[in-house]
């Protein structure tokens, strides 16, 4: 079975839209969200119903579950973070978060076991250079998190993660077989204008500095 792998939309649903776009000549047999979905950009709720639409297997991310508990974890936020949080939870409502409440902590596929983090916490973090992870008992194991798109072997295991949607001037996912393992990553471009329209029509808060960040 082909499956596609979207992580780190962050609030992004012009970048949402354009992964969605590109995945339409494929028709993957299934797609799958490894979390991350709301918190951090301008499109919050749009970001949910895009999902609530898709109707996919969806994996609770850290940031997820920053905006159900409010909680942030082992992170280090300032009072931008916060109130973005808090701004993001106001336009999700209790229906939105309820729905983030429901991910599940791991999603399996086929040979493929799919997480945020690991299939252990939705916060560690695991680059390509790491020495030793712990033992996964799972063919391959398909992650976020981390924002980058990478693949390698940790011992018997295939480790990969998918990029992310919208963190960058770039959409990133990944489709993979879920029996043969052959990966496919994908990169496409999104309109950024856009994005920065929606947040100045949505009064995204700390725009300037926000919208700062997005230009050359």
């Amino acid at each position: 079975m082909r499956v596609a792998l979207l992580s780190d939309m962050h609030g992004n649903a012009v970048a949402f839209r354009a992964a969605l776009a590109d995945l339409e000549d494929d028709e993957p047999d299934l797609i799958v969200s490894l979390g991350d979905v709301a918190q951090g950009g301008p499109q919050p709720r749009e970001c949910v119903e895009l999902l609530q639409e898709l109707a996919c297997p969806c994996v609770y991310g850290n940031s997820d579950h920053i905006l159900v508990a409010l909680d942030f974890g082992n992170e280090e936020v300032d009072d931008r973070v916060v109130e973005t949080a808090q701004w993001s939870r106001e336009q999700l409502g209790d229906a939105g978060l309820g729905f983030l409440g429901g991910f599940a902590p791991t999603v399996a596929t086929g040979r493929v076991v799919c997480c945020h983090a690991t299939p252990f916490s939705n916060e560690d973090v695991v680059l390509p250079d790491a020495d030793d992870i712990p033992p996964v008992e799972a063919d391959a194991v398909a992650a976020g998190h981390v924002h980058q798109q990478w693949l390698r072997r940790f011992e018997r295991t295939l480790w990969f993660c998918v990029g992310a949607i919208g963190v960058g001037r770039w959409c990133e996912y990944a489709l993979v077989d879920d029996e043969t393992l052959a990966v496919e990553f994908r990169r496409i471009p999104f309109d950024v204008d856009e994005l920065i329209a929606a947040a100045r029509a949505n009064d995204f808060p700390h725009f300037d500095r926000w919208a700062g960040s997005w230009r050359p």
